[in-house]
């Protein structure tokens, strides 16, 4: 006599799908409330000083993040520990790809994916990142765009 197949498996398993979903819900519900790290600077119309900085012919590094995605936080870290070294030659242009204010300048830069660095040379010419960097390398790109 053929044996009969149990569906105990079959309701495991869509136990199991519902429970992850369910998680994962939760934790995106969660990381979706705004970020408690402050921004790296106060800058008010990141736009304006990228177009300032091109304009007067100065290296920027324009960095796209969010306050609440996990590599964005940990390269707004890295970002606050290298940047002071640069200070007075290079112009940290912080945009927080959530304010309503940076909308323009995200469709201008085409931007896709965060954490976003992007270089820009005295000469204006872009050099684009995305994801996390560690601090050397950080470091490095900074040099190459001082010159140093």
């Amino acid at each position: 006599m053929p044996r009969k197949k149990s569906r105990t498996p079959q309701y495991a398993q869509l136990l199991i799908v519902g429970g992850v979903i369910l998680l994962t819900a939760v934790i995106l519900a969660l990381k979706g409330q705004p970020g408690t790290r402050a921004p790296i600077s106060n800058t008010p119309l990141p736009e304006s000083q990228l177009e300032q900085a091109l304009s007067a012919g100065e290296p920027a590094l324009a960095f796209f993040h969010s306050n609440n995605c996990e590599q964005c936080l940990i390269m707004i870290d890295i970002v606050k520990q290298v940047l002071p070294d640069y200070a007075g030659v290079v112009r940290l242009v912080d945009v927080d790809v959530y304010d309503p204010n940076n909308q323009p300048l995200l469709r201008k830069i085409g931007l896709q994916y965060i954490p976003t660095l992007v270089f820009f040379d005295q000469r204006g010419q872009g050099k684009t990142f995305v994801g996390v960097m560690e601090a050397n390398t950080l470091r490095e790109q900074l040099n190459q765009l001082t010159g140093e």
